[in-house]
């Protein structure tokens, strides 16, 4: 299934491979938090760090830090130097990009086990986030230097082979995203953004059928690329055919299936 809302990514792995990392600083907004820095008793099984030999999860989990992230805080912005990658231990975050126009784009969501920052690696200068990563609630987050992921490189072929394959993903999203994108209706892209927040978010665990995050219309906007009013709009209609149903921030998908036929064509 095709969804319109993945993030642009950078150089294929290759170049990722081919660059020379210098050595930076980690990020000041990084504490050390031992209480919750141990990979050995993390559960997440989806972790690209649990791919490595042991032995080296173990050097990793010295040399990370950890760090928590109130809602709506910064990951890091726009224009930051890119220190390393960020490791989402539990949350749930948007990766945002801003027009020129100054309007909020997500380019992507991320979760449990995802990884950020990725789209900064590639050439042989100090490099710049091209998007910002914002806290869509309390959020723990493993942080891992640029030194320690070049040494990581070359001694763990599964843990490369992994990150490879996330940049193959991401790549064949985005030609697809190109290939349909002006394609779709407003309401096929309202249909598509709410697929693509169960894909990544799930429902919630207590509520069944409601989706696993409280999301706002002006969110759902800068998801789908449209406007408020006409989010506002599609999701009303959704209702009125019985497909969802809303309370505040709450979205029920009651009628999944027909929110997947909308975007059929799509696939």
């Amino acid at each position: 299934m095709f969804y319109i809302t993945y993030q642009h990514t950078g150089a294929f792995f290759f170049c990722l491979m081919s660059s020379v990392l210098g050595k930076l600083s980690k990020s000041g907004q990084i504490n050390n938090m031992n209480t919750i820095n141990s990979c050995l008793k993390c559960m997440d099984s989806n972790c690209f760090i649990k791919s490595c030999y042991p032995d080296w999860v173990k050097r990793i989990m010295e040399k990370k830090s950890v760090a928590e992230y109130r809602k709506g805080e910064y990951i890091f912005k726009a224009g930051d130097y890119v220190n390393g990658l960020y490791f989402i231990k539990e949350g749930k975050i948007k990766v945002v990009s801003i027009g020129l126009n100054g309007k909020e784009q997500i380019a992507r969501l991320a979760t449990n086990g995802h990884i950020l920052g990725h789209r900064g690696f590639g050439g042989k200068t100090k490099e710049v986030y091209p998007v910002s990563a914002i806290a869509f609630e309390d959020s723990v987050v493993c942080f891992v230097d640029n030194d320690t992921l070049y040494e990581v490189f070359f001694f763990n072929v599964q843990f490369v082979i992994e990150l490879m394959m996330f940049y193959s993903k991401e790549l064949r999203a985005i030609e697809t995203r190109m290939k349909y994108m002006a394609q779709m209706t407003v309401r096929e892209k309202v249909a598509s953004s709410l697929l693509y927040l169960k894909e990544i978010f799930g429902y919630n665990s207590h509520e069944p059928q409601v989706l696993g995050i409280d999301i706002g219309r002006e969110d759902i906007s800068a998801l789908c690329g449209t406007n408020v009013n006409q989010v506002i709009r599609n999701l009303s209609q959704f209702e009125k055919e019985n497909i969802i149903e809303k309370a505040g921030k709450k979205i029920k998908i009651t009628n999944e299936a027909e929110l997947k036929k909308m975007v059929i064509l799509y696939q």
